[in-house]
């Protein structure tokens, strides 16, 4: 099975053979080049470190090499998270609304609010999502691998999905043709405790050993 936690800054691809993690990095550094560690995420991530260029009135455009916009800004103009006029945490301390995400997008490829309007923006968006779906797809492929190569395990039989990017995992598995039962653990103990996964097991692992 694989473990897809998917959060705002990065996405963890965790193996299992028999219930037990079989993950062959032990640093950060080791995971990300076995895949296990693929360091893009629905929040914070800079369109500029997810894609090159993007769609623009039937054209690819080149980014601008700056954090003028994150991949928080798309997935609220293609409806994947919700606005939140209160968060200011954004590329430019501006609120995280549809309006403002445009606008940044906006400034990614050096263009004003007149020159980028909303059908612009959203095809940037869906361009850019298609891409970070790619990187993570990418990852996936490469535990797979090594499941089918080096252990022997065979092929992938489920898959459990935890954090606030669901929908990317999900994504990323339809484009891989993954089509395997999947535990979802926002359905299963909630969206808070399912974003907060690793500390959420820790905490249960801490109460088994002192209840035992």
């Amino acid at each position: 099975a694989l473990l897809l936690d998917v959060g705002s800054t990065t996405c963890d691809v965790i193996p299992l053979v028999g219930g037990k993690p079989v993950a062959a990095g032990r640093t950060d550094t080791e995971r990300l080049l076995s895949g296990e560690l693929v360091y893009t995420g629905i929040e914070r991530s800079p369109v500029c470190a997810v894609a090159s260029r993007v769609i623009y009135r039937g054209r690819q455009c080149p980014l601008a090499q700056e954090l003028f916009a994150t991949m928080h800004d798309a997935y609220v103009l293609l409806d994947r998270v919700p606005e939140n006029p209160t968060t200011t945490n954004t590329a430019d301390g501006r609120p995280l609304t549809k309006a403002h995400a445009r606008l940044r997008l906006a400034r990614a490829i050096a263009a004003d609010g007149d020159e980028f309007n909303h059908r612009d923006a959203i095809a940037a968006a869906q361009f850019l999502a298609e891409a970070q779906q790619a990187q993570l797809a990418a990852g996936i492929e490469k535990v797979c691998s090594r499941l089918s190569d080096e252990l022997s395990a065979g092929p992938i039989a489920a898959i459990i999905l935890s954090g606030h990017g669901e929908f990317l995992a999900r994504g990323a598995l339809a484009a891989l043709g993954i089509d395997v039962p999947m535990v979802s653990l926002a359905r299963q103990i909630g969206p808070g405790p399912s974003r907060a996964a690793p500390a959420h097991a820790l905490a249960v692992l801490a109460r088994e050993a002192t209840s035992g």
